[in-house]
């Protein structure tokens, strides 16, 4: 595991530790844009790399049409040059972490079942990129889905998790 790797991993896990309150969080940016403040604090040592939110996936054959919140990249690999891209606008062939966010409200109408199986499509989500992309051969990438649940004052942190059940812990 690269540095990088770790530096991400570690200031992921101090940001899910952290003692937040309910209130800290009234939508899923609230959480993208501190999570992404904290990867780039962490991060700032190293100009190769940056933190890029609303990431579009296209895959290999161009069906693969997903987002995701942050995606924390190797900018050396970055292409913004308009000619033959997609139309997103830009390309890019290194990547070290893709991080899917969920808040669940308190006035949220889904079953606990639904909202679980709302989270194992992003953990399957997160699964088809790394499989498009050849993440699942590279240790220096991760899949992280982060998830504040304040109907049943749940979170969740699960790093390169894939087809395992989630493990909701108390908030």
């Amino acid at each position: 595991m690269s540095k990088i790797q770790k530096t991400i991993l570690k200031a992921v896990t101090e940001f899910y530790s952290s003692k937040w309150r309910m209130d800290d969080f009234l939508t899923e940016d609230d959480i993208r844009c501190r999570l992404y403040t904290k990867l780039e604090s962490a991060l700032n040592g190293n100009r190769n790399v940056n933190v890029h939110a609303e990431v579009r996936w296209y895959g290999r054959n161009n069906d693969l049409k997903y987002r995701s919140d942050l995606v924390v990249l190797d900018h050396r690999n970055l292409n913004v040059n308009p000619v033959r891209l997609p139309s997103k606008g830009y390309s890019f062939n290194k990547y070290y972490c893709i991080i899917e966010i969920k808040l669940r409200r308190l006035n949220n109408k889904e079953s606990n079942t639904k909202y679980d199986r709302i989270i194992a499509g992003d953990l399957e989500k997160l699964s088809r990129i790394s499989q498009e992309t050849g993440g699942e051969y590279d240790d220096n990438k991760s899949f992280i889905l982060i998830a504040f649940d304040k109907k049943r004052s749940k979170k969740l942190l699960s790093i390169n998790r894939f087809g395992t059940p989630v493990e909701w812990q108390n908030w």
